[in-house]
């Protein structure tokens, strides 16, 4: 048994579900989710359906057959027009006609007397075929007076009727995704709705945040792509860049003689933009064996997995279980509750993710205990002449998460475990909200995440003690650091 997302755009009246239930019952299909909510859009409903893969075929084909779902998007539009209808008894009729003529959905109206010879009714015109505006407009004129009142999304009485369908259009513009693909999208954003709405979240706030992640993403593409960029040179034969970009994880190269080490990657989307930055840093990029370790499998972290071809990408095998997962179709490591399912899965639309090719893996660990409360050792990573051992985490932000120490240099590469939020320039803290608001937590596992910080931060203040002088904190995002009085305080080591 697997499981499909449908977007079903039903008509609004009584025995729509019932019709769409009878077909998936039929072909033995059983409804894992249904969301529906008249509030924000009249006719889209979202269904999750367990079933073989040949049923869940025969069932899209039957939903496809009687019109509850299509393979394009609407080019809906809402038009607000007012119109001046004498105030005689009959009078709105030939109005109503011309509507029917050219099969226009009324989305609201209203209107009352004012104690003038005539009423001026507002109407919300649901249009199908833009192109017939015109000619719906100059029938309307050639008998009353017409006013055309210019709508904005925001207009509340005027979204519901077709938010989706706005929704899929502004994410397939700004985005340029398939069809599918931006279906996926709505479907997604329509599940983290239905469990914050649960909450007592607003669902114009929610659409907003959702929003502003794909527009926050997009804006920094091409020559917008902003990053900062700080340089360590821990010994004679090792230089370590921190790439720190406006949105997704850091990236560090560690540049040793003949050798060059990535760690993260940032988003999938700025891989061109990335690319760009490493090669001005590293300009003898091409010549150099190469090898990517990863904190962690979150998308934001692995984006240019799947781009770095004849690259060996060395990680743990939970992390290699997630890209398995993922490869599988099946729910990852992040995805195991709705609201971080519908994240992760909107963030590999925005972003671009696609799943590391499994032959360029390279499994460092084997016989870890599948579960752990403690910073284990699993292996190690070596850059010149600088060795750091990697020690795994217990899950609390991610399971497989992992940490890279060198406690001769004094450096470590925490991932997310621990971030100096307090470092944020404006720009990364605005977009670093979004995540904690659409997933309430950027942690699957708060309470171990609490105690991983704890573990990271006596593992850091020992190598102070042990080195007499600071170590340095290279987080999975933000400014490099260093912890003095028990705060992580941003630095320049320049």
């Amino acid at each position: 048994m697997i499981q499909k997302s449908f977007v079903t755009s039903m008509p609004d009246k009584s025995g729509t579900f019932l019709r769409a239930s009878r077909i998936i019952a039929k072909h033995s299909g059983n409804i894992a989710r249904v969301s529906y909510n008249k509030a924000v859009d009249l006719h889209m409903l979202f269904l999750d359906v367990l079933a073989t893969k040949e049923n869940l075929q025969k069932i899209e084909e039957d939903l496809l057959n009687i019109g509850y779902i299509s393979n394009k998007i609407a080019e809906t539009r809402i038009i607000e027009v007012s119109v001046k209808i004498p105030d005689t008894p009959g009078a709105i009729l030939p109005v109503l006609e011309i509507l029917n003529r050219y099969e226009i959905n009324i989305s609201y109206m209203n209107s009352f007397t004012n104690g003038s010879a005539c009423q001026d009714f507002k109407f919300g015109l649901l249009i199908e075929n833009p192109g017939i505006i015109k000619t719906l407009l100059d029938s309307i004129s050639e008998l009353y007076s017409v006013d055309i009142i210019e709508c904005e999304s925001s207009e509340e009485n005027l979204d519901n009727t077709v938010f989706y369908i706005r929704l899929a259009n502004e994410m397939q513009t700004l985005l340029g995704i398939s069809t599918e693909k931006t279906m996926q999208f709505i479907s997604e954003s329509n599940r983290i709705l239905q469990v914050l709405q649960a909450e007592g979240e607003n669902a114009g706030k929610v659409f907003d945040y959702i929003r502003r992640f794909a527009h926050t993403v997009s804006s920094y593409r091409k020559s917008a792509f902003k990053t900062t960029i700080q340089k360590l040179c821990p010994s004679e034969l090792v230089t370590i860049y921190s790439i720190q970009p406006y949105c997704g994880s850091n990236t560090y190269l560690l540049v040793a003689p003949g050798e060059l080490l990535m760690l993260d990657t940032g988003y999938t989307i700025y891989t061109d933009e990335l690319l760009r930055v490493v090669k001005s840093l590293v300009p003898d990029w091409e010549a150099r064996t190469k090898k990517v370790y990863i904190t962690h499998a979150d998308v934001d972290h692995c984006g240019l997995l799947s781009q770095l071809k004849d690259t060996k990408i060395i990680v743990n095998q939970k992390s290699a279980e997630n890209f398995e997962r993922q490869a599988a179709g099946l729910p990852d490591y992040r995805e195991q509750t709705a609201l971080h399912l519908g994240y992760s899965k909107i963030s590999q639309i925005i972003s671009g993710y696609q799943v590391p090719d499994e032959a360029q893996l390279k499994v460092l660990d084997s016989g870890t205990p599948k579960e752990h409360d403690n910073l284990l050792p699993i292996g190690k990573m070596r850059a010149g002449d600088l060795e750091f051992d990697i020690l795994e985490g217990s899950g609390g932000h991610l399971y497989g998460e992992m940490v890279y120490v060198c406690e001769r240099a004094g450096i470590v590469f925490t991932g997310d475990i621990l971030v100096n939020i307090s470092g944020f320039s404006r720009e990364r803290a605005e977009f670093n909200s979004l995540a904690p608001y659409l997933m309430k937590s950027v942690n699957v596992n708060s309470q171990k995440a609490k105690e991983m910080r704890i573990q990271v931060l006596s593992l850091i203040q020992k190598i102070i003690e042990q080195n007499h002088r600071p170590c340095m904190i290279c987080g999975g995002h933000g400014p490099l650091s260093e912890l003095i009085d028990g705060k992580m305080v941003s630095i320049d080591p320049e």
